[in-house]
């Protein structure tokens, strides 16, 4: 079991047609700090794109927001039900104000909403 929750190589959405596909013909979501777009990708695991601009934060910052977002993605892409989904989160104004564990309550809910769960 030692591993299990380690943000693999592979698990990192790279190349920008795969972030297009995912935008173009995947759900979207919508919480508070963040949008998130997500599709299958055909795969047996999950991976994750992040989008954090420039424009609203110093690197130090993105840096700091990218690196939770993993934490969360580590930590509950077991919870997510397979086939294997792309997932995009898209980080907006307010995201940096975030801990870890109201980040990853905030997105869980986002998702559960989704699915018609309550958060």
């Amino acid at each position: 079991m030692r591993g299990m929750n380690r943000f693999r190589p592979h698990e990192k959405l790279r190349s920008s047609a795969d972030f297009l596909r995912v935008k173009k013909t995947g759900e979207r979501l919508r919480a508070p700090h963040f949008g998130l777009n997500f599709g299958d990708n055909g795969l047996s695991y999950h991976r994750l794109g992040m989008v954090v601009q420039k424009r609203f934060w110093d690197a130090v910052t993105r840096n700091l927001i990218k690196r939770r977002l993993r934490e969360w993605f580590r930590l509950h892409k077991c919870m997510m039900p397979l086939p294997g989904k792309d997932i995009v989160v898209i980080a907006r104004p307010g995201a940096e104000r975030l801990s870890s564990s109201d980040m990853a309550k905030e997105l869980l809910a986002a998702f559960a909403k989704r699915d018609g769960r309550s958060a």
